[in-house]
């Protein structure tokens, strides 16, 4: 796995949360409803991310299997991704949901 798709996770989640804060600032100075469509920018960025975790926690169960249909012996710790794959994957899943109510109640969050 090369250096970019492993590192593009934690890429679109930080481009969804700035892009939040960023409208959030310049809310006053352009159209009122900036804040609330950025909770779509911010799901999509965060979908992006899910996607790009769940390709990689594929491709491990996939090398894993691999492994062990070669007559490897099982370690039961090596069957799940690292912790921080897995606090990826939670903050990936937090995000969606801080955009969704963003992007549904944001125009009353913003007042």
């Amino acid at each position: 796995m090369n250096q970019i798709n492993r590192y593009m996770p934690v890429f679109s989640l930080v481009i969804a949360w700035l892009f939040v804060v960023g409208s959030l600032y310049f809310e006053p100075y352009f159209e009122r409803d900036l804040f609330s469509r950025s909770g779509s920018i911010m799901v999509l960025f965060a979908g992006m991310s899910e996607y790009s975790l769940l390709r990689m926690r594929d491709t491990y169960h996939g090398n894993q299997l691999k492994r062990y249909s070669a007559g490897d012996l099982v370690n039961l710790k090596d069957i799940h991704p690292s912790k921080g794959h897995q606090y990826q994957e939670t903050a990936a899943h937090i995000t969606v949901v801080f955009g969704t109510i963003i992007w549904g109640y944001g125009d009353f969050i913003y007042l």
